[in-house]
């Protein structure tokens, strides 16, 4: 199985970077899932790409650094690794390293529906094509004749049909049929028992097709997945990375996604590898990735299994994951009535707030690490005064923009019972709002100041 990638001076990497991917351990869903996330244009498809690579492929201009030779070295879980360069600084690609062996089987992106097909196809074939096709080609593959060989094999079709309803429960039967002039076509029947050909189904479901097509099978290779959020809803999306979830327990599965759905805590916990491609001011591309044995790893886990708290590490807070700048707060209220007064006062807000706040500072210092492995530049945090960890927290994370209120708490609390050892709680807190969310006149100054200049780190 695949077990790193290392790139250097090819398109936009430079300095070398390298991606370890999971390792499937037989026992638990998630183990061997790879998910690659990064905003546009940072990366992620040329780490396909060169997984992809091969000495049949060459390498045009634009991918290649003047007076410097690309390196990409593709390492199996026996240490065993293939190492292509060009030769000559020119086009033509050798490996200097030995054959890796691996076997890797390409679902791309652009998911194309040929209606009308004739033939059936093999998928040794499917994979063979995968590995020496272009990425985003348009010409990757008709779906028509997978679909034909799957229909043939009774096991395949059970199998290939129970993903697709539970990925979307209304989905009803397809066979493949012939039409008078010999030309196969794929056919839909609707829930009210009636046909019609398959190339009016949405493009999500069309989409799904050809994803379930290469799921269903049981060849020994590394699925890679391009975005297989495009044109499904989401909560079809939460289905099928359930389904990848339960396949990744046997099966090497790489997923490249701009969807929070297909990050599963669970599957971290597994042993999933979260990686994050970067781009700064539009410079060179960076690798970045979660570690299972960090402090964050340790709180992920325990608060996953918190039925108290389960917006603490939902889908909101997964965008993290996605986000290029990002401010933590210590609890819910505090990113309600920060939002509100952004709102409230016609502001544009130029970053993203991290989900429902990080329940506490305490915990601020988990997520201000977590940010770092995911190579974020542009954090900040916001404590109010008096919290032990804020200066703490300043000395370690100096490149993050950590400020602290002039008041206590985010809005004036009121307690209900008087401060006893009996009622730790009991206690009047003084806040930058007031108890009905207003910004006080007294606290507006300093208040507008600390947003004012996390909009300016924010900025760059």
């Amino acid at each position: 199985m695949l077990k790193r990638l290392s790139i250097e001076h090819f398109k936009g990497f430079y300095d070398r970077q390298t991606v370890d991917f999971a390792i499937p351990d037989q026992e638990n869903g998630g183990s061997g899932l790879t998910l690659i996330v990064g905003p546009n244009n940072a990366g992620k498809t040329t780490i396909i790409e060169s997984l992809l690579f091969n000495t049949e492929k060459r390498l045009k201009e634009s991918e290649r650094h003047p007076d410097r030779s690309p390196t990409i070295e593709i390492t199996n879980t026996k240490d065993q690794a293939a190492s292509f360069t060009n030769v000559n600084n020119g086009s033509l690609i050798c490996n200097v390293g030995i054959d890796h062996g691996l076997v890797f089987e390409l679902i791309p992106s652009r998911r194309f529906w040929e209606n009308q097909f004739n033939g059936s196809w093999q998928f040794g074939n499917l994979i063979q094509k995968s590995i020496s096709s272009e990425l985003r080609s348009s010409q990757i593959l008709s779906i028509g004749p997978i679909l034909k060989t799957i229909q043939e094999d009774a096991r395949l079709k059970d199998r290939f049909d129970n993903y697709l309803k539970r990925v979307v429960p209304h989905f009803s039967n397809w066979n493949v049929d012939t039409d008078d002039a010999g030309q196969d076509y794929i056919k839909y029947q609707t829930n009210s028992g009636g046909y019609h050909k398959a190339n009016l189904l949405g493009d999500g479901i069309i989409s799904l097709f050809r994803i379930v097509a290469h799921l269903v099978h049981d060849e020994d290779s590394t699925f890679i997945i391009d975005e297989p959020e495009l044109s499904l809803h989401p909560a079809s999306q939460r289905r099928l990375s359930s389904i990848l979830s339960e396949l990744s327990m046997t099966k090497q599965i790489i997923v490249s996604t701009h969807s929070p759905h297909f990050a599963n805590w669970k599957d971290f916990e597994n042993g999933a590898k979260y990686v994050r491609l970067n781009k700064h001011e539009d410079r060179q591309c960076t690798t970045h990735a979660l570690h299972n044995d960090k402090d964050y790893a340790r709180f992920i886990s325990d608060y996953a299994a918190k039925y108290q708290k389960p917006q603490l590490l939902d889908v909101a807070a997964k965008e993290i994951l996605f986000n290029d700048k990002v401010l933590f707060l210590e609890g819910q209220e505090d990113v309600g009535i920060i939002r509100k007064w952004y709102e409230d006062n016609e502001r544009p807000l130029n970053y993203e707030i991290f989900g429902y706040g990080v329940d506490g500072e305490t915990n601020m210092k988990l997520f201000l690490e977590l940010s770092r492995d995911l190579g974020l530049k542009r954090v900040a945090a916001l404590y109010d005064k008096g919290t032990q960890s804020y200066d703490g927290d300043r000395r370690e994370y100096p490149d993050f923009h950590l400020h602290q209120l002039s008041t206590e708490d985010i809005r004036d609390k009121i307690s209900s019972c008087p401060y006893t050892d009996e009622c730790p709680n009991g206690k009047n807190r003084e806040g930058t709002f007031d108890s009905k969310g207003v910004l006080k006149p007294e606290q507006g100054a300093s208040f507008v100041k600390i947003l004012e200049a996390i909009e300016v780190f924010m900025r760059g």
